[in-house]
């Protein structure tokens, strides 16, 4: 899990090339992978658990957690994949083959009493 895309050994940066590469350790990965799936699930990021994998040499994520409540849970989900995929693809620059989601419950907003 370590490399990027099109990274032929020249970085370039601030308008100049650089020698070198970028490498993403698959735990650092895994928690940008975590924040962004629990951020578009609308869920605390401890209740997420991610795994990373590989899908025909793309990124394969296999998230469980809850979800934000919604009138169309099902929709959401699938919506929710597919936002993970891009924005975890935007900021890492690899490409997302997959993400599997696995709902374990649904996350209400507290109404709190005022004192």
């Amino acid at each position: 899990m370590t490399g990027g895309p099109d990274v032929p050994g020249r970085v370039e940066i601030g308008g100049s090339d650089v020698p070198g590469r970028v490498e993403i350790t698959a735990r650092a990965l895994t928690s940008c992978a975590r924040a962004v799936a629990a951020e578009r699930l609308g869920a605390p990021a401890k209740k997420v658990r991610v795994a990373v994998g590989d899908h025909q040499g793309r990124i394969a994520l296999d998230i469980t957690g809850p979800i934000a409540a919604a009138d169309d849970i099902v929709g959401r989900a699938t919506a929710v994949a597919s936002e993970v995929k891009d924005r975890l693809g935007s900021l890492t620059g690899r490409q997302v083959g997959s993400a599997h989601i696995e709902l374990t419950g649904i996350v209400r907003e507290r109404d709190t009493r005022v004192r």
